[in-house]
């Protein structure tokens, strides 16, 4: 029997800019914005890569960050929604205006540039991979930051986002239970090379499903967002139905597929962040936010200052030896690699402490490479990328659950504005996302980037209500 031939991953990120131009031509802004982006990341090849034979191709990063390839689904994406927008509604990016909010995105994208500049004496390629690196920042970052403060920066649009979010988690279930049984199959038939297929495939149970994401652990993650996300429209009670089906099941599907997916990290972020989900406590909240914060932080700045050594932890402490010994039987050591990687690249990284190299592979003189994405981005982009990024995902859940809440002004009195303002409408939930990547970018590199509309729309939150044109999933 023959093969069946792949479809190259070229072909399909380049179909996908006429497909998300027919969406905004077709649907309402928000609706193409959220299917574009959403259904983008969920259906499309990583990028065009070069098949290994290696079965650990660790050079191969996360399209979240530029690195060897610039056409990815991450730029792919972007460009699509940007080119959308100023065909059909070149009108809303004349109401975009800058605000003290927006500083750690825009220091973001241009830190590529200033980074590249800052190296430019000391390596010939430097300022030319700062340009691209800027622009790859723009469109993978920025414009789902900005189309979150364009079109999701309110209650009701930012509810309309969640939904698709869990509508996107609905559809993976299937691919789920097949790649439990069979394990990651789905990407390599369709596209056919996929760098991280088989590491950490087998479970304890089956194997660890990917889909058409980067690896298991963003599909734990990815799974674990929808969770978390159909749980808070659960508990906020004002949207019953998801695809036809009741919400409560929605979530509790949700939460037993994250579970069946084996990814240690996710499982245990999913089931440390449901109780600031469901929590009634404001006060609760702002102490679960601020200590979550704090532990991120003194993370990354320990390990800067190489005050903790896991390898000196784990020879002079008992418990850690018992622990190390405990994960090592059980076949699950990835933890401690992580953080072995890290602590051997550190170094390195702080040989150019405040903007960084410049350059993407700086890690390359070691053995293998670091997994987190801020070791990552602090060995790329040095201490002022590194306090871009920690804001841009710590500030606006900071704000959403130490401002105000959503003072609904409704001019006929609307009941759902007033129960809304009461339970604080999804600020819970859509905090929990962005602590989840924010986490988890401690230890691994593959940031879901349209979440980062949540962030944009979370960062300038109105409390004013929009006309929404359309739902999604009822």
């Amino acid at each position: 029997m023959a093969a069946v031939p792949h479809v190259a991953p070229l072909v399909a990120l380049s179909a996908w800019i006429p497909i998300g131009l027919f969406l905004f031509y077709r649907y309402p802004v928000r609706i193409a914005i959220l299917t574009t982006f959403i259904g983008g990341w969920a259906v499309l090849p990583t990028a065009n890569f070069a098949p290994s034979d290696d079965s650990f191709p660790y050079w191969i990063l996360s399209v979240c960050l530029p690195a060897a390839h610039f056409v990815t689904k991450a730029t792919t994406t972007g460009m699509t929604v940007l080119a959308g927008v100023l065909i059909f509604d070149t009108k809303a990016l004349r109401r975009f205006r800058l605000s003290l909010w927006d500083l750690p995105m825009s220091l973001w994208c241009a830190v590529p540039l200033l980074s590249g500049l800052a190296n430019h004496a000391a390596y010939a390629g430097a300022l030319r991979d700062g340009l691209r690196g800027a622009l790859y920042q723009f469109l993978a970052w920025g414009v789902p930051y900005l189309m979150g403060r364009l079109y999701f920066d309110d209650n009701a649009s930012l509810r309309l986002a969640a939904k698709a979010f869990v509508i996107a988690g609905l559809c993976y279930v299937p691919i789920c239970l097949v790649e439990f049984f069979t394990g990651p199959q789905l990407y390599a038939h369709v596209y056919g090379y996929q760098p991280y297929r088989w590491l950490g495939a087998q479970r304890y149970v089956g194997f660890r499903p990917i889909g058409f994401l980067e690896d298991g652990n963003q599909l734990g993650i990815w799974m674990a967002t929808s969770a978390l996300l159909a749980t808070g429209l659960w508990k906020q009670g004002q949207s019953r139905r998801v695809l036809g089906l009741p919400i409560g099941w929605a979530a509790a599907t949700l939460l037993f597929i994250t579970l069946l997916c084996q990814s240690n990290g996710s499982i245990i972020l999913l089931l440390c962040l449901l109780p600031f989900v469901l929590a009634g406590s404001t006060a609760f909240r702002r102490r679960f936010v601020a200590v979550l914060a704090v532990m991120i932080l003194c993370f990354a700045g320990l390990r800067l200052a190489n005050v903790v050594s896991l390898r000196w932890i784990v020879d002079h402490n008992r418990a850690a030896r018992g622990v190390a010994s405990i994960l090592t039987r059980i076949g699950r050591e990835s933890f401690s690699w992580r953080l072995k990687q890290d602590e051997e690249h550190v170094r390195t990284a702080l040989t150019k402490p405040f903007l960084g190299s410049g350059l993407w592979y700086w890690w390359k003189d070691g053995s293998q490479r670091p997994w987190g994405l801020w070791l990552l981005a602090f060995g790329m982009f040095g201490g002022v990328g590194l306090l871009a990024l920690e804001s841009l995902q710590i500030a606006p859940v900071v704000g959403a659950v130490w401002g105000a809440g959503p003072r609904e002004e409704s001019p006929n009195n609307d009941p759902l504005n007033s129960r809304e303002d009461a339970n604080s409408g999804l600020r819970p939930a859509l905090g929990a996302v962005i602590l989840l990547a924010a986490i988890d970018n401690l230890l691994n590199s593959g940031m879901i980037l349209p979440l980062v509309l949540l962030i944009g729309g979370m960062s300038v939150w109105r409390s004013g209500r929009s006309k929404i044109e359309a739902d999604a999933g009822g």
